[in-house]
């Protein structure tokens, strides 16, 4: 009974590791043609690289439930190592 609660816990653990790894899925513009637009996040301030301002881009859009998005803006101010960045958000 036991082992069979810990493999259930376990392919749960995995299953939904894997849903929220998969998460929203980055498009161009020609992608995103044909998609259904439904707002847009930012973020600004993040430490790091660009890597790191399109990882929190991504996390919003999951948080928004997004299936798609698209970064329209990514840049920093040229003396600092904080990023900011705009992405549109599609189903």
């Amino acid at each position: 009974m036991k082992t069979t609660s810990l493999l259930t816990g376990a392919a749960f653990m995995l299953l939904s590791a894997a849903a929220l790894a998969a998460g929203p899925k980055q498009v161009d513009s020609d992608q995103a043609s044909g998609l259904q637009e439904m707002g847009t996040v930012q973020v600004s301030g993040v430490a790091g690289s660009s890597d790191d301002a399109i990882h929190a881009l991504k996390a919003k859009a999951a948080q928004d439930n997004a299936g798609h998005y698209q970064i329209v803006a990514l840049g920093n101010s040229s003396d600092s190592s904080l990023w900011g960045g705009t992405a549109i958000l599609y189903k």
